[in-house]
């Protein structure tokens, strides 16, 4: 797919602090590094769109992130950035009408606290389009979408408990017992789960033809 996009002439650059998940995505035209956007040197070269995904929430250097972004994007080349805003919405279940609901929102609540804890900033996503205007970006447009009940809702959620299940448990948040119902709960299918709003915005390098 990736291929068909860039032509037989183009390149992918993709990165990442750990690059071992998108390794085999590399080919002929896809190259794949080990790279900090934030605290690295931003690559020596220019690029006709430049693209980060659920990345800067979580990079407490994110201003400067963005700007080494910038500094690799071509003139009348295009910014695309989308990230989560928790805060905008900071439910698992927003019709909270019973107790598997209530637990759901507390492991949810716990998340929360645990991620700005280690420096994301959980309301990050809604100042993206201020963000690029102060950058000087021109042609800006966002949007911002969530789901409230989708199948793919269903193992992220699984994912997501069971990777930070030690990290809730040994802060108090929850217990074991408490997650092991959660999860029952969930892959019974009684839970309208739904996910943090991602917030799209879009915005073009001043110059170029």
């Amino acid at each position: 797919m990736i291929e068909k996009r860039v032509g037989d002439t183009g390149r992918v650059l993709a990165t990442d602090i750990d690059d071992s998940w998108a390794q085999e995505a590399a080919s002929p035209t896809v190259q794949v590094i080990k790279h900090d956007v934030a605290l690295n040197e931003p690559p020596d070269e220019l690029f006709d769109l430049v693209h980060a995904r659920l990345v800067l929430v979580h990079v407490p250097e994110r201003a400067r992130a963005l700007r080494n972004m910038l500094s690799v994007l071509k003139p009348g080349g295009w910014l695309v950035i989308e990230d989560a805003d928790p805060a905008l919405q900071p439910l698992s279940c927003i019709d909270e009408f019973g107790s598997e609901q209530r637990l759901a929102n507390k492991i949810r609540q716990g998340f929360r606290g645990l991620l700005s804890g280690r420096g994301a900033d959980i309301s990050f996503g809604r100042k993206l389009p201020r963000m690029f205007r102060d950058a000087g970006m021109v042609d800006i447009s966002a949007e911002a979408y969530f789901p409230i009940t989708m199948p793919e809702c269903v193992p992220l959620e699984v994912a997501t408990v069971n990777m930070i299940r030690s990290d809730l448990t040994e802060n108090g948040i929850v217990t074991d017992t408490e997650i092991d119902q959660h999860l029952e709960n969930v892959r019974r299918g009684v839970l309208d789960l739904s996910q943090p709003p991602m917030i799209s915005v879009r915005g073009r390098k001043p110059g170029g033809h």
